[in-house]
């Protein structure tokens, strides 16, 4: 079983950040920190195509959560930039889901 301490998340954005949807990445996991940091420059260069800009975020995931259910959910700011969450969920104790697809919109702030 291979050891997972990290995944990398790329997101790419319309200018303006009006409009931002994931993008594959060329490695999702890695067995450090280490390793997905390193590889986020060659991952940014592959992904930086079209007419948006990408952001990029390695998080770090507990080992011990691999046979576990996880969450991964990410945030962009203008403050912060990309975000990126991992947590550990409970499975559903009512049966098994499929698919399920969370979305949470926010007003856009306004420039002056």
């Amino acid at each position: 079983m291979e050891h997972i301490a990290a995944i990398m998340l790329l997101v790419g954005c319309s200018h303006g950040s009006l409009s931002c949807e994931e993008l594959p990445a060329p490695q999702v996991a890695f067995e450090t920190m280490e390793e997905c940091q390193s590889a986020l420059p060659t991952a940014l260069g592959g992904a930086g195509v079209g007419k948006r800009i990408v952001h990029a975020r390695c998080a770090a995931i507990d080992p011990a959560w691999i046979e576990e259910d996880v969450e991964i959910s990410w945030s962009m700011s203008r403050e912060s930039g990309l975000e990126v969450e991992v947590r550990q969920v409970s499975p559903p104790t009512d049966g098994m889901i499929v698919a399920e697809n969370t979305y949470r919109a926010e007003a856009p702030a306004r420039l002056h």
